[in-house]
């Protein structure tokens, strides 16, 4: 039944080919984004959730002189 209603759309083979192509982009963005991520700030993000201090919305210099 799935296939005979596939089969009448003009055109649905290409679907699978943008979705294939668009899946390998944003992997691939996404892998080159986290090889050249400075560390010393993803480490910072890291050890968020285990500082145990309350959250202020104080500007973000004091939050990086709070942090060291």
């Amino acid at each position: 039944m799935y296939t005979d209603v596939l089969r009448a759309i003009v055109g649905i083979e290409v679907f699978p080919v943008v979705s294939l192509v668009l899946f390998v982009l944003v992997f691939s963005a996404v892998l080159v984004w986290a090889a050249r991520a400075d560390r010393t700030q993803l480490n910072r993000h890291a050890a968020i959730p285990l500082e145990g201090t309350t959250t202020s919305f104080a500007a973000p210099e004091a939050a990086d002189q709070r942090l060291s």
